[in-house]
């Protein structure tokens, strides 16, 4: 009975009865904070919104004050002669210099204000990208860190059932030794503690790899993690009807408002393509000052001062079909982006379906695993009284052991995915935020 009660002791330190943390243990808050600082994905999604704020300077310069000052400087040499009259030669060095200011100012051109236009919608489109980039992190970091718990959990199981199986192993081979038993029972559970010594071996592998992918996401190695509570119960989505959550994703889900954003962009590309075919206006200026000592048919220098106030117009003639091209480019990627976004809204709701269907399901098969539990906690009490009154095998015995640990897996890994499901159904409609991630934190241990 020793190793009955040994076992028992054991699983009250699985996760589903909370093994106590240290009091420094990381939890998914401080984590997922952590990792909007850390993760690379968000920083490049930080970095475009950048580049294209930057970019909305860039299109307003086109339509500004343009203006430098050129300059040059230049040596010439003339050497003259005519055939029959010497006195004709001429042998002549002189030098020549200018300098002219400039400035010009588009008056009418319509794809510069277009491009305006674009750039500004363009920043809407990376702004959306760090939101998707928040939500992907939440996703990334919470199946993480509820991975690692469960390789710690199955740590804990394994090593549960080792040292029962260790302690059924010995008192099957003393029994075998005074005879009241056969060798059959020890070779048993020779057998069952030798797979239990495999199965050791791969959690133990599974630990250090969900260690690896958490530490992707956040940066650094962290092993210390608060566990989930005892009582921790997913919630049932508000509202409870899949396809109000389903009509919201195809509205609100980030890929699809990136999707509608990018044909946006993309609209904005075919209309600078048709106006690049319109005529455009610019008013000019420049001043221009020559200095030279001497010139081509005198030795005498000269400076001269000018100036210039004008406008141009242009009107672009298509005569290689390279405009024409361009727009017909642009209705094309248009179109493109309209069945990306269809695309779009057909996946966001199909993965909101699942993510639904997963808290649904994962919630109610939670309560069937804690059913399960207590069903295999009885089996296993009513295994060890017929072993000990001669109608149970050891083998009985430790097949109820392990029928206890593997429901006890179950159901904790039924808990992660439901509270999975849950993150993963808002942050796919569009709606998680860190109260979301405050709301799963507190199912962990203080």
């Amino acid at each position: 009975m020793r190793f009955l009660r040994k076992f028992s002791r054991t699983t009250l330190t699985l996760v589903l009865g909370g093994v106590l943390g240290s009091t420094h243990a990381a939890d998914l808050l401080s984590l997922y904070r952590e990792a909007l600082a850390q993760d690379p994905a968000m920083a490049s999604a930080r970095a475009a919104l950048i580049a294209a704020r930057e970019r909305v300077g860039q299109a307003e310069g086109a339509n500004g004050f343009s203006s430098g000052i050129g300059a040059g400087a230049n040596a010439n040499y003339m050497n003259l002669n005519v055939r029959g009259v010497p006195q004709a030669q001429v042998d002549r060095t002189y030098l020549a210099a200018s300098v002219q200011a400039f400035v010009n100012k588009p008056l009418y051109r319509p794809a510069n204000d277009a491009a305006i236009e674009q750039a500004g919608a363009a920043v809407k489109l990376a702004e959306l990208g760090v939101k998707a980039a928040e939500m992907d992190v939440a996703n990334r970091l919470a199946q993480a860190y509820f991975d690692v718990l469960l390789a710690q959990d199955n740590v804990r199981l394994v090593e549960a059932q080792k040292a029962a199986v260790s302690e059924q192993l010995a008192q099957a081979r003393r029994n075998f030794e005074v005879g009241t038993a056969t060798i059959v029972d020890t070779n048993e559970a020779q057998s069952r503690f030798d797979q239990v010594l495999a199965q050791e071996i791969f959690v133990r592998n599974e630990v250090e790899r969900t260690r690896w992918a958490l530490r992707n996401v956040v940066g650094r190695f962290e092993a210390n993690l608060k566990t989930l509570r005892r009582n921790a119960e997913a919630r049932l989505p508000e509202p409870t009807n899949m396809e109000t959550w389903a009509s919201r994703a195809e509205r609100d889900a980030y890929p699809v408002q990136i999707a509608q954003q990018t044909l946006t962009v993309a609209e904005y590309d075919v209309k600078r393509a048709q106006l690049a075919k319109s005529w455009t206006l610019d008013a000019t200026a420049n001043v221009t000052h020559t200095n030279n000592n001497g010139g081509v048919t005198s030795a005498v220098g000269t400076w001269t001062y000018s100036g210039l106030v004008g406008i141009n117009f242009t009107l672009p003639f298509d005569t290689t079909g390279a405009l024409n091209a361009r727009v017909r480019e642009t209705l094309a990627l248009v179109d493109k982006n309209r069945n990306d976004l269809e695309a779009s809204r057909r996946t966001s709701a199909l993965s909101v379906r699942q993510a639904y269907l997963g808290v649904t399901s994962g919630v109610a098969v939670v309560a069937a695993q804690q059913q399960a539990l207590k069903s295999a906690e009885t089996q296993l009490a009513s295994t060890k009284l017929g072993l000990e009154v001669g109608v149970r095998t050891n083998l009985d015995v430790l097949n109820a052991q392990q029928q206890v640990t593997q429901v006890q897996r179950d159901l904790a890994q039924a808990r992660y995915n439901a509270l999975l499901s849950d993150i993963k159904l808002r942050a796919a409609t569009g709606v998680l935020s860190e109260d979301d991630i405050r709301a799963t934190n507190a199912y962990l241990t203080d």
